[in-house]
């Protein structure tokens, strides 16, 4: 079960995505619903951990097993949700990982085994992750501690 509900004021939720870089570039996921590119990622589930839950998102959405590297920072989001309209309340974990299987790195484009028809990865230049959400991530890819931001819209 998801790390999401809905209570009076907000929709609640816990996420995790994930960092993995291959030289100067960043593997984002571009979907169709949406005009930008984001990080892999996905939504803890309960009792499971968040190291685990991005291990498993990445498992789930390339077949591909990763390795830890380091947690990377924390994002407290406060946003409207563009498919509801209702206020959100979110938890974003961002952990840098990398692939165990080295041939990842030499694919253009990787798609998503969740949803095929609508969303893939790609390696993006950093320099052309101005287009990328959570924009705050690709300001701080370099900072060697793990950060912290409160984001309200």
């Amino acid at each position: 079960m998801d790390i999401h509900f809905e209570g009076e004021q907000y929709t609640f939720s816990v996420r995790v995505a994930a960092l993995i870089r291959n030289e100067d570039k960043i593997l984002v996921e571009q979907n169709t619903d949406v005009d930008y590119y984001g990080l892999i990622g996905g939504r803890c589930h309960l009792g499971e951990d968040s190291i685990e839950a991005i291990k498993r998102e990445i498992l789930e959405e390339t077949g591909e097993e990763v390795i830890h590297i380091r947690t990377v920072g924390i994002i407290e989001n406060f946003f409207t949700s563009r498919y509801s309209n209702s206020p959100y309340h979110e938890i974003l974990i961002i952990h840098e990982m990398k692939f165990k299987n080295d041939k990842m790195y030499l694919e253009d484009k990787i798609v998503n085994k969740e949803e095929p028809s609508k969303a893939k990865f790609y390696w993006k230049e950093i320099s052309e992750l101005n287009k990328c959400k959570p924009e705050i991530v690709f300001k701080h890819l370099n900072d060697r501690e793990i950060f912290h931001f409160i984001n309200k819209d």
